[in-house]
């Protein structure tokens, strides 16, 4: 779900209860079907890494298994992230 931050009652009351600022940067909350908190809410991490160690975790939290597409997605952008580039394999 999306919320403007300077929108009407609707997305008011969902700051509210998260306790959001109207003002507040992109959040990304990872939550369970009632509604809760899986995990901490992720802030200040706006690229592919933050958002899939977010899913990733969160899957976690939950007890659900990890997809393996998104395990890899995930690697991947911890090792961009880290300054890997390149790998190279060699076979015999």
């Amino acid at each position: 779900m999306a919320l403007n931050s300077t929108s009407g009652d609707a997305d008011a009351l969902t700051r509210k209860r998260f306790d959001e600022p109207a003002w507040n940067y992109p959040v990304m909350r990872i939550l369970d079907g009632e509604g809760k908190n899986l995990m901490p809410r992720v802030a200040n991490r706006w690229n592919m890494a933050g958002m899939t160690f977010a899913l990733t975790e969160g899957l976690k939290a939950a007890e659900a298994k990890v997809p393996a597409w998104l395990d890899l997605l995930d690697q991947e952008a911890r090792a961009k992230q880290a300054g890997v580039s390149t790998a190279v394999f060699g076979m015999t």
